[in-house]
Formats: structure tokens, sequence, C-alpha cells
């Protein structure tokens, strides 16, 4: 079946959203990442229904590539991702609720539609224009505000089967880590699994000069040697300085400092993808 019928296919179950997103899980989610793409004009039906992309230029600045480029990196780490909850907890993601903690523009919370209901997927951010963007691309799901340093997740009373957070251990603080990963335990099933990722060492060694002009790459190779833990912030006046406290900026960590620092939640494993080598996906359950 090409893209047309696919469309067409699609385009006959608009009458009804519960039908259609059941289609549409029958999908593999490559194709409903590309679908997703480029939705065509003629289609209205569609367009309604399904999120529109962020501007190219969002892209970009926020994730470093845009288009096709993004999407076959977004697309290989959910099917990473698909693995190793598997590999991990015997579980799958069909039908799961799920959590896309710091979800941003919404790149990876509209690829869970291949996986379950949109009442079942979850995104929260601590910035408030992310979530403006989801809501003006069309996001369905259920999105809301969260802390910087959260001591709970702004979802009252739920325990979710699976909660990941890509590209968003490696910018916090350790301070806003600690905070982070203790405000998911509480909204974890007991089954459940926490899927980071977290830089290596190696990352400092391609740090962009650019990206932060106080850091010191040797200071930051030394800190992860020592502490297991590095982190430089951004600069003043980024919306996640908190009391004084900038709580973002680029990290890198160890397994060996998760272990011994997160004392709620236990490591079961690791994955990684070629497309994005210096992001682990690092698998834990909770204790």
């Amino acid at each position: 079946m090409d893209r047309v019928d696919i469309y067409k296919s699609l385009a006959a179950h608009t009458n009804e959203k519960g039908k259609f997103f059941k289609y549409l899980r029958t999908l593999p989610i490559d194709v409903v990442g590309d679908l997703m793409l480029n939705v065509p004009e003629h289609h209205e039906d569609l367009r309604r229904i399904l999120p529109r992309m962020a501007p190219d230029e969002i892209q970009r600045n926020w994730n470093g590539s845009s288009g096709y480029d993004l999407l076959l990196q977004s697309c290989a780490f959910m099917r990473t991702l698909e693995c190793g909850v598997n590999r991990f907890s015997g579980r799958s993601l069909d039908n799961a609720k799920i959590l896309d903690f710091g979800c941003g523009w919404g790149r990876l919370l509209r690829l869970l539609y291949k996986f379950t209901a949109p009442e079942n997927i979850y995104g929260c951010d601590p910035w408030d224009q992310s979530l403006q963007i989801c809501a003006d691309c069309g996001i369905t799901g259920n999105l809301a505000q969260s802390d910087y340093l959260p001591e709970n997740l702004p979802f009252p009373g739920m325990k979710f089967d699976f909660i990941y957070a890509y590209s968003v251990f490696t910018h916090l603080s350790e301070k806003a880590a600690l905070a982070a990963v203790s405000a998911c335990r509480k909204h974890i099933a007991d089954d459940g699994l926490l899927i980071i990722t977290v830089r290596p060492k190696s990352y400092w060694e391609v740090h962009p000069d650019s990206q932060n002009h106080l850091v010191v790459k040797s200071q930051m190779i030394k800190d992860h040697e020592r502490k297991g833990f590095a982190f430089t912030p951004h600069g003043v006046g980024t919306p996640a300085q908190v009391n004084g406290e900038i709580t973002y900026g680029d990290s890198s960590m160890t397994l060996d400092y998760i272990k011994d620092h997160w004392r709620e939640w236990q490591v079961v494993g690791t994955e990684h993808f070629l497309q994005d080598p210096y992001q682990m996906l690092v698998f834990l359950k909770p204790k």
C-alpha cells in the first residue's frame, strides 16, 4: 500500500476519531511519522485530525535538524525505546499509558499514536512556549506544564506504565535531575519503566564552543571522571533559572552515579542507537 492509498484509508475513518487512531496503530512507525510530516492540503479531513509539524526553524533551533533528517532520528529512537521496553520489562508500548517528560514541541508525542490511543498519551514540559507550540500544531493528548524543580508531576493521581525523557537529563543540573526522577517515581506503576538518555564523557570532546562560552571542556571531563556527573549552565536569563540557580545547560553522567544517587530506582539495562551516538538510553525500574 503506497502513501496515497494509506491517506485514502485514513480518510475513510475521519468521522470517528477512535477508529481513525486505531487504524493508525496498524501502520509501521516510520509510515506513521511519514504521514504526519506533510499531509496534502487537499486532505482537509486528515489535516483536522493529524498534528502539523513545527516550523523548520523551530525544529533546527531545538533539535539541530528538521524534516526527514529529524524524523529518521525520532523514529529510530522510538524503535529503540520499544525494543528496550520489551526486553527489560517483558511488556509492550501497545495500549499503555505513556508520559513524554520534557515533550518540547511534540516531535515524539505524535509518534506515540503508533502505540496507544490519544487518551493514554501524556506530555509535560516546564516551558510554556513548548506547550503552546504543541497546541498550535494540534497535538492530541494530555498536556500540562511541569516545574523546573518538580516535587510532583502535573497529573494528580496518575500512574504511568512508561515514562521516557529523551534529551532531557542531558541538560539538567544535578539538583534538577534528582528532583525530576523523584517526581517521576511518584507517578510510575509498580511494574513500569522510566527511560532516560544520558551523555557519556566523550560528549565534551564535541561540545560546541558556541553553545556556552563559559564551559571549560577539560573541567567537565574531570568532573565526569571524579563525580560521575558534569554540568555547565546556559546563560543568565534562561527561563530555567530558579531562585538564582540555573537548572538547564549541558550535562553528562555515568551509570555508577545513577546507581549511587538515585536510590529509588534500579538500572536494568541500556540501549544505543547510531542516529544519536551521544545519547545512551538507560532503563530504570522503581524500587
